[in-house]
Formats: structure tokens, sequence, C-alpha cells
């Protein structure tokens, strides 16, 4: 991703800002059960308001925080990004070890419950 943002063409720039903004899986599978939860209309709408109000805060914050405080905003956001660095690679791991093993579960329970 800083590849395709470091070089300002308009193709790196169109394809950088659909994988920045492009909805994360997480977003989606909350509306989808919020969708299929058979709840009223105002329970629904709360729920899918609720949804967007938590998605966009984490986009938003460090927006916020960056106007309220830049100093101390780009330095949190800098060390911040340098432990990210740091750990990726075991987060990323664990994160897929964890989405692997609620898969697994998921399925198996399916699986038990048609017998």
């Amino acid at each position: 991703m800083s590849r395709l943002v470091a070089s300002p063409a308009p193709m790196t720039a169109f394809v950088a800002g659909v994988l920045i903004f492009m909805p994360a899986v997480t977003f989606v599978a909350a509306i989808q059960v919020i969708a299929t939860a058979r709840a009223g209309i105002p329970l629904s709408a709360l729920g899918l308001v609720m949804v967007i109000v938590i998605n966009v805060a984490f986009v938003w914050l460090p927006f916020v925080a960056y106007l309220a405080a830049p100093g101390p905003t780009t330095r949190m956001l800098a060390a911040f990004n340098a432990w990210l660095r740091a750990h990726g690679r075991i987060l990323l791991i664990l994160a897929l070890l964890v989405a692997g093993a609620v898969l697994t579960v998921n399925g198996l329970l399916g699986l038990i419950r048609r017998t």
C-alpha cells in the first residue's frame, strides 16, 4: 500500500482508494446479521446506525485527534505505526489462526446440528 500511495499516478491513486475505502468484511457481516435478524424496523435502523457510527469512528478518530492536538497525535500514530510494522507478521498469523478456528468450529457445529 505504501508503494501505491508513494507514486502519485491517476491509476495508482484509484487502486489505493479502492483498497483503502473498501468496506471491511466485518462491516458487511454486521449489516448481514442486522438484515436477517427478524427485528422490527426501528431496532434494525438503530443497529444499522450503531454499526455505521462504530465503523466511521475508527476512520475519523485520528483526523479529529489531529485537529485537536497535531503534535501528540503525530507522535502517537508514528509510534503505533512502528509497533505495527514490528509486530505485523505475528498479528496477521494470530488473526488468521483465530479466523480459521472460528470458521472450523462454525462448520463443525453446522454439520453436527444437521444430523
